[in-house]
């Protein structure tokens, strides 16, 4: 527990070290690529799901200010 199990990635084809070590850079490169294009994605979709919970909060309060605003007008009217 605790240790990180390490993958070794083998291209499946004979190679050199000097090419072994080049391939398993580019390797890492490509998933370093997919892996932050994916935490993109997912900042994205999380600030959109955020959005769509602000723009519901903001109709809501315009919504209870304008019953508050109501109310404060018939209170008014009806302490005359």
């Amino acid at each position: 527990r605790g240790i990180k199990n390490v993958t070794r990635y083998e291209p499946g084809v004979p190679m050199t070290k000097e090419e072994l070590q080049k391939w398993r850079k580019q390797a890492r490169r490509v998933r370093n690529r997919e892996s932050a294009a994916a935490s993109r994605n997912k900042t994205r979709e999380r600030v959109n799901e955020l959005e769509g919970e602000v723009s519901a909060l903001q109709s809501d309060l315009a919504a209870a200010q304008a019953r508050i605003a109501q109310l404060e007008a018939a209170a008014v009217g009806g302490a005359s």
